[in-house]
């Protein structure tokens, strides 16, 4: 694929070049589909090579490459960037959007589960930075948009997240000292926080733990919030991408606004299937 020279200038996508870690399915690639439609040139990474395979077939050819790559470890990180940056000439953005959350007590969580979550949650998106920063820097600047959750800020998301929280929450500041630390290279760095999103991330949880937490956020109130779509998480994240050089939203948050009563544990499963 040929390089894109010079850096854009304007705020404008147009031919931007940003990454997208979790790039394969959900948010990651619903905000993938929005860059390249206002524009930007997007590369996704994620570890399942037949999902990648998926979702760059569903892009528009030639505006999206896929690189496998296992995002918790520095060294795929940094393999994965250089390709970019030798397929495209530059980056000029990363969206730190891999994640993985499980519901269980905290005193019950076996370490490997929670060494998942924190690993993928937390020590990705610090290798993801620690690597693209560099890029960045030579491209004369960019964003980076790290991917939290309200969940640090709301339990009524749902119940026994609290390793998964903790986790964003670790991201949430890291990011801030990010922030200090990057303004003189002109490195703008967002932190954004979705409510639920409908993903069928519960297809992950184990079934009796799911039934444990569901029964402990139905005593926390009758209604809650509802689920946003990944489409509208994927616009709000690239609007990110088109403020001018210099200014930066430092913090955004997006979550449904429509009060309505908890889902059954059925209506959970069929949104699962989804």
């Amino acid at each position: 694929m040929s390089a894109v020279t010079p850096r854009p200038t304007a705020s404008s996508l147009q031919d931007q070049v940003i990454v997208v870690t979790g790039g394969s399915k959900g948010i990651g690639l619903a905000t993938a589909a929005e860059l390249v439609a206002r524009g930007a040139r997007v590369a996704l990474l994620a570890r399942d090579q037949a999902r990648l395979d998926e979702a760059l077939a569903s892009l528009p050819q030639g505006r999206a490459i896929a690189v496998r790559a296992d995002v918790s470890r520095r060294g795929d990180i940094d393999a994965a960037l250089s390709q970019v940056a030798a397929a495209y000439g530059r980056i000029d953005g990363i969206i730190n959007n891999a994640g993985f959350q499980f519901a269980r007590r905290i005193e019950l969580m076996p370490e490997d589960e929670v060494r998942r979550i924190v690993d993928l949650n937390f020590l990705s998106v610090l290798f993801c930075c620690q690597s693209a920063i560099p890029h960045l820097r030579r491209a004369g600047g960019g964003r980076i948009v790290n991917v939290s959750s309200a969940t640090v800020r709301n339990d009524n998301e749902f119940s026994h997240l609290a390793v998964y929280s903790a986790s964003k929450a670790a991201v949430e500041q890291l990011s801030r000292e990010l922030r200090h630390e990057l303004k003189p290279d002109g490195i703008m760095v967002t932190v954004f926080s979705p409510g639920a999103v409908a993903t069928g991330s519960i297809a992950n949880f184990d079934p009796a733990a799911a039934a444990e937490a569901m029964q402990d956020w139905l005593t926390k109130g009758a209604q809650w919030d509802g689920v946003t779509q990944p489409e509208v998480i994927g616009r709000a994240i690239a609007s990110c991408f088109e403020l001018p050089p210099g200014v930066a939203v430092e913090f955004m948050e997006v979550r449904p606004n429509m009060p309505m009563p908890k889902m059954l544990e059925s209506d959970l499963g069929r949104q699962a299937a989804a």
